[in-house]
Formats: structure tokens, sequence, C-alpha cells
């Protein structure tokens, strides 16, 4: 019987593994049916939720805003991202209605298809804020771990860039990188399944402090597959080949899962007077 117990806690425990709940979980905790499968979202309206998430590793946010009607076609959200009491981080987005999506608890609402934001959260254990906006609709949250990176060989994947690479020196090496600015997207046609590698590093000028937040956004055939958050800091050991004022931050990476057929993907920075160095790689399988 006892070995019966344990199998079964591990059984459990295993399916929810990755799921990081908030402080005082039970009190916004809401059931939505999502393509049949039940699943535990939390409730960001008036008040702020707190998780505490050890790192280093990266989360994933899902996010859907709750509504009293279907008419209208989309509907534009928001909240606030605050990770360890730096400057918050304002999450904008805009969704359709989801025709998949119920709740028990609350059968007359509808509710947007998801959206998901990435954010990396460094060693230790990392205080995590969502905080609503005020005044707006109410947003249903879940949050995952994302640890699981694909493994493999790399290849380079050239994008269609206005402007040709540049080059940024480290230990010696001279690196291929593009320029990527909020005016200024990189395209690239892959066919897929394919994971697609994307190595970023921020450009501080003198303007700029020790660490500094940026945010880049990727799309596939023109749909938001996911919003990127990263904090980085100075690197001591890279410069940028004719750039002496610009010093590349760390470098922060992130992938991107295509499935089979043909893909468009844009990368764009999201936020207005700063530059991201971007190299972008294919991940072959083992």
């Amino acid at each position: 019987m006892f070995k019966k117990c344990l199998i079964f806690g591990l059984i459990l425990s295993s399916c929810f593994a990755g799921v990081i709940k908030p402080e005082n979980a039970k009190k916004y905790r809401d059931i939505l049916i999502v393509s049949g499968n039940r699943s535990s979202y939390y409730k960001l309206k008036d008040e702020s939720l707190v998780y505490k998430v050890k790192g280093p590793q990266r989360i994933k946010i899902y996010s859907r805003v709750v509504l009293n009607t279907k008419k209208k076609k989309s509907t534009p959200y928001g909240f606030e991202i605050q990770l360890n009491g730096n400057q918050p981080l304002q999450v904008n987005h805009d969704q359709k209605i989801s025709k998949g999506v119920k709740s028990p608890q609350h059968p007359n609402h509808y509710f947007s298809k998801s959206t998901i934001d990435y954010v990396s959260v460094p060693s230790g254990v990392n205080e995590v804020i969502l905080r609503p906006k005020k005044r707006g609709q109410p947003v249903l949250v879940r949050i995952l771990e994302d640890r699981q990176a694909p493994k493999g060989k790399k290849r380079r994947v050239d994008a269609l860039s206005e402007e040709d690479p540049i080059k940024l020196i480290s230990k010696g090496k001279r690196l291929s990188y593009y320029a990527l600015r909020k005016d200024h997207p990189l395209f690239v046609t892959l066919k897929g399944p394919v994971n697609l590698e994307i190595t970023s590093r921020l450009g501080f000028d003198q303007q700029m402090g020790r660490e500094e937040d940026y945010r880049i956004q990727v799309l596939d055939n023109g749909k938001v597959v996911g919003t990127y958050y990263f904090s980085t800091d100075r690197s001591e050991v890279t410069t940028v080949d004719g750039q002496n004022d610009i010093v590349p931050g760390g470098w922060r990476s992130c992938d991107v899962k295509l499935g089979k057929g043909m893909h468009e993907v844009k990368v764009r920075l999201l936020d207005e007077d700063r530059q991201v160095f971007i190299k972008l790689n294919e991940i072959l399988g083992d």
C-alpha cells in the first residue's frame, strides 16, 4: 500500500511540475477549461500577485483578459512585471476572443486567447510581482517554469537586414551580429520543424547604468509567439568594432520552436532609443 501511495504521489507531483503559484494562491485561483483541459489561473485585478521563484531559469507568463461580452473583435490589456524590486516592466497586449476557453466558476465570462511573456530570473530566490493596471480589465495569469532548452549543434542563420552585420570582439574572436533597433527589425525565412536560437546583447552607451533591461518580441507568420524580457550588465571582455562609445552587455538568449511548414520570422526590439546586437542560430538535433 505504501509503495502504491508513493508511486501515486510521484505521478501526481509530476503532473504539476513546472507550475509556479503565487502567495495566497487559493484566494486568487480560477479554473479555466482550455480545449477540454483544466488549468489553474490566478486573477490579477485589484491586488498584486507575488511569486517566489528559484533561479537561474526562465519563466513563462501566460495571460488572458476577462470580458463580460464577446462583441469586441479584440481587446487591449496589460500589467506590470517587477523582478527583485527593479524598475517595473510594462506589458501591453491586444488579443482576440477565444472560443475554446470556459470557466466553471464564471460561465457568463469570455476570455481572450493567451499571450506568453518570458522573463529570465537570476540565481537564488527571486521575488516576481505582477501588478494590475488601474481601471484595467481583469487579467488571468499562469506562470510555468521554462528550464528545458533544446540541445544540439548550431548552424548560423542569416537574417534579412538593410545593414551589414557588425563585428563584436570577444577574447580575440571577431563575432558577427546584426544591429536591432525599434524601427529596424530583423526578418528570417525558415522551413520547419526547427528550433531558432536568438542570442542578444544590449548596447550600453555612456548614459546607461550598470544594469539595464530590454524587451524583444518574436512573430511567426505575423503572430506574436513570445515577448522576452532581459536584464543584463556591461561586459568586461567584449567590444564593438568601430564603436568605442558602445559597450555590449552580457549575452542573453531565447529559443523559438517552429512547427512544420514555412515560417516568416520577425524579431523586433520594443524599446525606444536602444540598440541590441543579435545573432541567430538553428539548433540541429542530437
